[in-house]
């Protein structure tokens, strides 16, 4: 996205250790700028957002649970702008589309294939 968009301001946040290096190390990698810090959801954000761009997490151990995403898509809503978009990657067989119309009214399906979606909601 941010290379195909130069303008953008990237921000990456996750509570994992792991994947804040990952993603620091991927800006690097593709000589791309932006601010990765750790946050739990929207914990330490405090913006609002004209896009938000996520594959929300979907196992707790070796259980899919939806209870990380649907608060992530929840609290999504406040920290959209105006007409800001969310767009969430997932597997196709994840239950997303209800949890983004319980949060937005609506859910479209960007893409589809067996294995992978792409939803789209819009505040």
């Amino acid at each position: 996205m941010a290379k195909l968009n130069p303008h953008i301001e990237l921000e990456m946040t996750d509570i994992s250790a792991l994947a804040i290096r990952s993603s620091q190390e991927t800006l690097v990698a593709n000589q791309l700028h932006g601010h990765v810090y750790p946050s739990d959801m929207f914990s330490d954000t405090g913006h609002h957002y004209n896009y938000i761009v996520t594959n929300p997490p979907f196992h707790s151990g070796l259980e899919t649970s939806y209870s990380a995403t649907e608060r992530l898509l929840a609290e999504s809503v406040d920290h959209l702008a105006s007409g800001g978009s969310i767009w969430v990657v997932a597997n196709s067989f994840l239950k997303y589309p209800p949890i983004l119309e319980q949060a937005f009214g609506h859910c479209d399906i960007a893409a589809k294939t067996n294995k992978f979606a792409i939803y789209h909601a819009k505040k």
